[in-house]
């Protein structure tokens, strides 16, 4: 009687905590399951997201049918979405945090800007004259910063942390461009065409398999992984190959996307959502932000 009871009870548990797990909404990004969390509606579609990893708090560019309505922030915690106070004439166009002196700056069709919590607007504390900012990658391993330039998409960087910059070579011009710890460049060329620039090289290599797909999201992920998002599909990619290797697949298409900590976050049309790793001892992690609107 007593062996029947502990099978009873083992049957119960484990139903129960199959039960658990169900209810949680799974995403198999890699090798690793998440749990999606709805964490902002907005009216448009975001783009160009960075977090603040000291803080939590995302940046993202909103657009809105055919036009931008500019760079907005989302507190952690926050019941509300604020947009960065910009002045008229100046258009935000991306933005970038530099960890290591715990900056944020803000790319603009009137050169590179800086953005604080504690202050009522953006400061032009270190201007590079009247540049047309398109993009901006913070390299971690030595805080090297690179910027996209005009429409001629021509790559430079910053000379010993100060305003002069000079053309980075390796790359003439590009849409997007990241480099990881070795300083392998991946970057979407101006011809539309994903490549990488392998240490180990004397040229670029362009990676098969994806169609003439403009503007594609890339980011490094907290593996120091290069991935990139296609439509609603997720991508690693490796200088070891020129055939990208498919790690996830979401509902709906990619408009902006981030990694912090082990945490991804996805921005599509109409929402934003933080994708949290499941530990198989917490199979449901609670949902810590506040669902916020705009």
């Amino acid at each position: 009687m007593t062996t029947l009871r502990n099978a009873v009870a083992i049957i119960l548990l484990a139903v129960s905590g199959n039960v658990a797990t169900e209810r949680c909404e799974k995403t198999k990004i890699g090798g690793e399951y998440y749990k999606r969390q709805l964490i902002a509606t907005i009216d448009g579609y975001p783009t160009g997201i960075v977090i603040d990893s000291k803080t939590d708090n995302i940046f993202f560019m909103l657009h809105k049918r055919n036009y931008t309505k500019g760079i907005y922030l989302l507190k952690h915690g926050a019941l509300g979405i604020k947009e960065l106070p910009i002045s008229d004439e100046i258009i935000g166009q991306c933005v970038a945090i530099d960890a290591a002196s715990n900056t944020i700056y803000v790319g603009t069709n009137q050169g590179l800007m800086t953005y604080d919590y504690s202050t009522t607007g953006i400061s032009a504390e270190r201007p590079i004259g009247d540049d047309d900012i398109r993009s901006i990658f913070i390299d971690k391993t030595d805080n090297q910063m690179y910027i996209i330039t005009g429409g001629n998409h021509e790559i430079f960087k910053f000379v010993n942390n100060s305003a002069a910059v000079k053309r980075y070579e390796k790359i003439p011009k590009a849409y997007s461009f990241i480099l990881d710890r070795k300083g392998n460049a991946f970057y979407e060329y101006v011809d539309g065409r994903l490549y990488f620039f392998s240490t180990d090289f004397y040229e670029p290599v362009q990676y098969k398999g994806f169609t003439r797909e403009l503007k594609f999201i890339l980011r490094l992920n907290h593996r120091d992984e290069a991935v990139v998002a296609v439509k609603g599909s997720l991508f690693r990619l490796s200088t070891k190959s020129i055939l990208p290797v498919k790690i996830g697949q979401l509902a709906f298409k990619i408009t902006g996307m981030a990694f912090d900590k082990n945490n991804v976050i996805i921005g599509t049309k109409g929402k934003i959502y933080r994708f949290k790793p499941i530990d198989s001892n917490d199979p449901c992690p609670p949902d810590d932000y506040f669902m916020t609107s705009i």
